[in-house]
Formats: C-alpha cells, structure tokens, sequence
C-alpha cells in the first residue's frame, strides 16, 4: 500500500515537473501585475514606483519585486502584500536607473504559485550638465586653408543633452557638417577665423533647465599667398640713368612672405616681408633689349610663379595726332558732346598735355575733363567755350624734359550741329521714295479691284478660274480621246469596205470565167 502512493506521488511530481505552465494539479496563476510611476526624473531624487494586481485580492501573500531590463536577475526593490494592498517601491534615483522597469508577482513563500509579469515602463533620468569643453582635432589651431578642422564638445556629466555652436559670440548656423556633439569644417578659408565656443543643455518637464558652456578657443586660419602681378614704372634719378621699379604683388597671404625676382633661372634680388609686396628697382637703358623678368612668391612651404614682365621700355618717337573717337547725340538729334583721343606712333609709357588757342588744359575745366592716368582722352561738352583749336603734346612720364607735339584740330559747335546739303539731299530722296511705293500699292490695288466683283474675293476667284481651267483642260482631253476612237473607227469602216470591193470583184471574175467556159 505504501509502494502503491509513493508511485502516485512520484507521478504527480513527474508531471508538475514537465509541464510547469500547463497548470499542474494544484499551481495557482497570478493575474498580470500593473506597474506604475513617473517616467522622468532627476538624478539623486526619491521617487515611488507602485504594482498591484487588479481585481479581488489573493488568499495569501504576494511578493512583488522591481527589476531593470539591463539586470534581469537581480530585483532593485522588492514588496510583500499580505493582504492585497498595493506594493510601493521607493527608489533614490541613479544614472543606471534610466532603463526599462518591470514588475515581477509571484507567491511568498508559496512554490505552486505561477508568477506574473508587468508590461514594462520607461525611465528616463535626467542628469544635470557639468564641465563643457571643447577638444579640437588637429589640437594645433594654426591652420591652412583647405585643412579639415573637428570640433567635439564633451561634457563630464550630463544626459538628454543638445549642442549649440557659437564663433565669436554668435550661433553658427550655416549649413556645417555637424552631429550631436561634433562641428566639422571642411575645406577652411580666412573666413572660418574666430573664436569657437559650445554650449550644452538639459531640460527636467520643460521648467527646469541647466545649461553650461564651454571656454572659447581661437581659431586662426592662414592663407596661401596667391598668384603674384608684376607693375613697372621707370624713374630718372638726380645721378643719372634710368630704373625700372618692379613692384611683386599678390592679393593675399598670411606672413612670413618671400618674393624673389628672376630672370630665367638666375636670381636677381630676394625679399621676405609681412607685407603681401616687395619692390625692387633695376637700372635699365631705353631702347635697348633688357629681356623680362617672373616674381616667386611663397610662404610656408608654398610658392606661385607670376607671369612674365618685359623690362624694354621705348621713349616716346614718331608722330602724336588727334582723333575724334565718339559723340554724343540729345534726344533732338544735336550733338552735345565730342571725344578726342591722342595717340603716339611710339613709347612705353607717353604722357599726354592739352592745348586750347595755346593754353594748357589741367585735369578738369568747366566744359570738359580728361581721361585715363596719362590723359589720353579728352572730352568735351560742346558750346562757345569749347570752340577753338586743340593740340596735344606726348612726352615720357618719366622725363618731360622733351615732348612731340600734334597739328592742330578745330572744334565749332555751329559747324558740327549744321546739317550739310548731301545729308538734307539723302534724307529727301528716301523719304520721296517711300512716298512713291506707297502710291504705288494704292493704285495697283484700286486697279485689281476693278477688274474682279468685289463679291468674289482675289483668292475665291483665283480658285475658281483654276477650277474652270482644269474642267476645260478635262473636257479637251475626252474630245481628243472620242475623236480619236471615231477615226480608228473610220479607218477600220473602210478598211472594211475595201475588202467586200474586193471579194465582190473576184466573184464576177469566176462567174465570167465558168460562163465564158460553158460556152
């Protein structure tokens, strides 16, 4: 008898044991558990979480226990219901707290009770933001253009944190390659120079915020000298002789910059200066073949060449003469202004004085003004102050010691707004002609219209005259054919006729031919 429990016994247990959750013989289900709580907090702070299980309480205890998704088997809090209250779980705040909660029911002390499980909820824990700074890469902030500088702002303590960028006091907001925490500028230019400095910041229920910023770090971006233009001028100095005076320019370049001027390969001067020039100053002979020379420029490792620049200069030679460039015209078609031009057959560098009636024309007058740095050009508003006659003179900018000057040439105002017969001749003969082809039209066209009814317009009349004539081309054609089938069968009727003449013939030959035999 004892033999035949201890068999049921180890039965049951065998059963329970391979199906735990088919509900076993005597194991009691638990309802879900509800876990509730706030789902923001701050770090350090005491919150309370609560789990109960709905509806009618259990007839025995209930252990309820905290856990966090990241530590499943170890509880962060645990409650005993023993009469079906509500389970708190108060809880100081740490930074590992901000994961996913769930809350476990299960029986005390009871093993046939079947344990529950809560859906869980989401904590996030705010962490204050402490100690900003910013880390630079390269750490060096002497930079060139074209380098790619990264910006990262770290922070030493803080959570749920967003970045602002600022350069010189100002949010950056152009459209940089940035992520939450970094600012990456690609491809710098002096333009991206200034002082850089980040701000982080967190908000606990949009009413509590913290914000820190960063210390700021001077960023200094230099430039590549650029691509150098050669200037000449010639000089006479008080000791005799000529020199020309090379001024080596480049629009942009950080210091220490050098310039070199070279003739072919050889190096002729040197200079390294904070500036973006250097000048230098070569003796030369005019009109003679000094060849050219190239400036190198560089700076920190880079260097441009410049383009060639001839060294020859030529003095003024040959004729100077005056020539009327362009007018200008008033709305009522007079002239009210001229342009004069002196040219010289040769020089490198003229100069240019103006005359009127022998008197020397300065920069600007009254009724006129000149043009261009060595006074090329002279303009003129015409009236009885600009009348006269103008001579120019040519002579080297660098020595007026000798000059070349031009024949005179006369300006009238009268004479240049008075219209000459050949033009009143022309504009006559092409105003007459364009009178006569209009008359023209008008009378070839009363002429049309008398000819054809106004009923039938040009073009109906022109389509039905060709209508009529395709008709009568038509009918002419089914005539020739008619006349030509009455011919052929005319010619076939005598034919015809012709061969019974014939037969008829031969017959009365054979009668007269039997009747003469017969006799």
């Amino acid at each position: 008898m004892e033999s035949t429990s201890l068999s049921s016994m180890i039965l049951l247990v065998g059963i329970s044991t391979l199906c735990p959750k088919t509900g076993a013989l005597w194991e009691h289900a638990l309802g879900d558990p509800v876990l509730f709580g706030p789902s923001v907090a701050l770090k350090e702070d005491a919150v309370d979480f609560y789990c109960e299980i709905p509806g009618e309480p259990e007839p025995f205890a209930v252990l309820y226990e905290l856990f966090l998704d990241s530590i499943p088997e170890r509880p962060i809090s645990e409650h005993t219901s023993l009469s079906g209250e509500v389970a708190t779980f108060p809880l100081v705040v740490k930074e590992y707290h901000d994961d996913l909660l769930t809350c476990r029911a299960s029986g005390h002390n009871q093993t046939l009770v079947q344990s529950s499980y809560s859906r869980p909820i989401r904590l996030r824990v705010i962490v204050p933001v402490e100690g900003v700074k910013i880390v630079s890469h390269p750490s060096h902030l002497n930079l060139w253009e074209g380098q790619t500088l990264l910006l990262r702002c770290e922070i030493e303590a803080g959570s749920y944190v967003s970045y602002d960028w600022f350069v010189n006091g100002a949010v950056i907001e152009s459209q940089l390659d940035r992520s939450n925490n970094t600012l990456m500028i690609d491809r710098l230019s002096a333009q991206h120079s200034g002082d850089y400095s980040c701000g982080a910041s967190n908000q606990f229920n949009h009413s509590i915020g913290f914000n820190k910023s960063s210390d700021a770090i001077a960023v200094h971006v230099k430039e590549y000298i650029s691509k150098p233009e050669l200037e000449m001028k010639v000089v006479k100095p008080l000791d005799g002789g000529f020199k020309a005076v090379v001024t080596c320019r480049s629009v942009r370049g950080t210091p220490l910059n050098t310039f070199s001027l070279m003739n072919g390969s050889s190096l002729i001067f040197t200079e390294t200066s904070d500036n973006t020039q250097a000048i230098f100053s070569i003796p030369i002979e005019l009109n003679q073949e000094m060849g050219s020379v190239r400036c190198n420029a560089s700076n920190q490792g880079n260097w441009v060449m410049s383009d060639p620049l001839s060294l020859t200069v030529e003095s003024v030679r040959g004729a100077v003469s005056i020539s009327l460039t362009h007018t200008h015209i008033s709305q009522d078609f007079r002239m009210q202004g001229v342009y004069l031009r002196c040219s010289v057959e040769q020089g490198s560098f003229p100069q240019f004085r103006w005359f009127l009636n022998g008197s020397r024309l300065e920069d600007r007058g009254t009724f006129y003004s000149l043009g261009w740095s060595d006074h090329a050009h002279l303009s003129l508003a015409l009236g009885r102050e600009s009348d006269g006659f103008y001579r120019c003179e040519a002579t080297d900018n660098f020595d007026n010691s000798s000059s070349i000057s031009s024949t005179t040439f006369r300006i009238s105002h009268e004479e240049l707004n008075r219209v000459s017969p050949a033009v009143v001749l022309i504009v006559f003969s092409c105003f007459a002609l364009i009178v006569i082809m209009v008359i023209s039209c008008c009378v070839y066209g009363i002429i049309l219209r008398k000819r054809y009814p106004r009923k039938q317009p040009l073009i109906e009349r022109s389509s039905k005259r060709k209508a009529t004539i395709k008709q009568d081309d038509e009918d002419d054609q089914e005539d020739e054919d008619y006349q030509m089938g009455f011919d052929e069968d005319a010619s076939l009727e005598d034919r015809m006729c012709d061969s019974d003449q014939d037969g008829a013939e031969s017959v009365d030959e054979t009668v007269l031919y039997q009747g003469g035999a017969s006799e």
